[in-house]
């Protein structure tokens, strides 16, 4: 999977990186992934090395306002554009461009459909560190940001050679100058407001990258960290990378929901079916159990002509529940209900049906770590003849799921999008629509 899509870059965006342990491999690698289809401006708010010029297909110092105007035809010209200020004269570096000069530059570049990369603070090769008081440096108007962190210094010293000013770590998280880095310390950092989430405007989206997880027991250690940070509201994802590599993504992590569809009107069955007691659990509570169990969060259940009763059922279920008034109108209206209460943070969504009893937590879990993989737009079970459910969609989808209409769910796009499929049994396949079919699974 190329960087640009786990981060979900697109032209126009303004991306600022900080941290340490591969921001200039990460720019590096979207350099390559993006041009030349879409041009692309590096440059930097503090200092860049004098060996880094060949990030980019020219190098521009930037001096005036009449430098300022050569873009946006110069980025037309040139699939890539590095610009700093002058070369210092008492280190090997580029000072960054002047701050008015900056402001006047990124935005329209971003504007002529560039994607602008900014390297915001400095690391000096380390792996992790915490900022100083005087950065990082993050211009109010970008659109991401990226902290940056290598696996390679957990369960190193903190004195060691792969902390970037251990002192200020060691202020920020309070632990001795002896303390060998744990991830859970690693996450405390990238979940700071005074760490790696300093000075992000709140307009911002931010989404991490754990790079170096280049054994199984740094990948571990990546999606330990995954799981802590994303309790953090602010942080929209994780990405586990090999930043040096030409497939550089690992994994990415996001806040997948679960959305229980359970509107229908239950007319084939006669009565309220999802109410019906299956080895011990109403239909609806194996449904919610199954989300649970996966680490779907959110979890939310879309109710309609059984509301009443189907609620009662899932009293003191750590559910978020919602009445879709609609339900009559078709399955597209509880999944445009569901849709709408996912926060904007949500990277995708599970959907699951409230009368397919089969579906357990291990067929929801496999899903979700398939598309951890390749961030599919959808993932759906496949039986070798057929699609099943339920069925995992991106956020990249949910535009064209709030748009379908009538009786028909997701599949409705199913033409539009790729699809990965995971091979599954009759679990995935098997509904209750009649007391004869559930006599069926009873019997199974």
């Amino acid at each position: 999977m190329e960087l640009s899509k786990a981060l979900r870059i697109s032209p126009g965006q303004i991306v600022a990186f900080v941290g340490a342990g591969g921001k200039s491999a990460s720019i590096r690698r979207l350099v390559e992934e993006l041009t030349p289809k879409t041009p692309v401006l590096i440059t930097t708010t503090t200092k860049l090395a004098l060996n880094q010029i060949d990030l980019a297909v020219q190098h521009i110092i930037l001096r005036s306002k009449e430098d300022v105007n050569l873009f946006p035809a110069l980025l037309q010209e040139q699939s890539s554009v590095l610009v700093t200020g002058e070369r210092l004269s008492e280190e090997p570096k580029w000072t960054a461009p002047a701050e008015d000069l900056v402001g006047d530059l990124l935005p329209k570049a971003a504007a002529s459909g560039a994607v602008v990369l900014i390297e915001a603070d400095g690391a000096r090769g380390c792996s992790l560190k915490a900022p100083a008081e005087h950065e990082p440096v993050i211009p109010p108007f970008v659109d991401l940001v990226v902290p940056v962190m290598g696996l390679d210094a957990i369960g190193t010293e903190l004195e060691g050679d792969l902390v970037y000013r251990p002192e200020q770590v060691r202020a920020l998280l309070g632990i001795k100058k002896d303390q060998i880095i744990q991830p859970a310390d690693a996450a405390r950092i990238l979940a700071h407001g005074n760490g790696s989430l300093k000075s992000v405007p709140s307009s911002a989206k931010v989404r991490v990258i754990l790079n170096k997880a280049e054994t199984q027991k740094t990948v571990e250690h990546g999606r330990e960290i995954a799981e802590l940070i994303l309790k953090t509201d602010r942080i929209g994802a994780v990405i586990l990378t090999q930043a040096r590599q030409a497939d550089p993504v690992v994994e990415v992590h996001g806040r997948i929901a679960g959305i229980v569809l359970a509107g229908g009107g239950s007319r084939r069955f006669g009565r309220p079916k999802l109410l019906e007691i299956l080895n011990g659990e109403a239909l609806i509570q194996r449904s919610v159990r199954a989300a649970r169990e996966a680490g779907l969060d959110p979890i939310v259940v879309v109710l309609g002509a059984d509301g009443s009763a189907v609620r009662e059922a899932l009293d003191n279920l750590a559910v978020q529940i919602t009445n879709n008034p609609d339900w009559a109108e078709g399955q597209s209206s509880s999944v445009c209900a569901g849709l709408k209460m996912l926060a904007p943070n949500i990277e995708g969504a599970v959907f699951l049906l409230a009368d397919m009893p089969l579906v357990d937590a291990e067929l929801v879990s496999t899903l979700v770590e398939t598309q951890r993989r390749s961030l599919a737009p959808i993932v759906a079970p496949w039986n070798g003849e057929r699609w099943g459910n339920p069925v995992l969609f991106d956020r990249a989808t949910f535009g064209a799921l709030s748009r379908i209409r009538g009786d028909q769910g997701g599949r409705a796009i199913f033409e539009k999008y790729s699809i990965e499929a995971v091979h599954w049994g009759q679990s995935a396949m098997l509904d209750i629509d009649t007391p004869d079919d559930l006599d069926t699974i009873r019997g199974m």
